[in-house]
């Protein structure tokens, strides 16, 4: 795995890897413990997650419903997926 993967994977799944799958997690924490571009990664990202918390801000409670219902919308797996193209 190299620190651009490991990017990617924080991008999508957060910064702790135990949320992320064990398929990932493995691989990713051997980069973490000989990488420090890989472990300044993950700082930034908790960084970030704390600074967004602290502001205050909160998605509005129909937000994340919102975000489900456009994903399923969009995905090719779902039958009822639109059709953009």
């Amino acid at each position: 795995m190299s620190p651009q993967e490991l990017q990617d994977i924080v991008d999508r799944l957060g910064e702790d890897p135990a949320e992320w799958p064990a398929s990932v997690a493995r691989e990713a924490r051997q980069l973490i413990e000989k990488s420090d571009e890989a472990q300044d990664i993950l700082d930034q990202a908790a960084r970030l997650r704390l600074q967004l918390m602290d502001a205050g801000h909160e998605a509005p409670a129909f937000f994340a419903d919102q975000v489900v219902a456009l994903a399923l919308a969009l995905d090719p797996a779902n039958p009822d997926a639109e059709d953009l193209s």
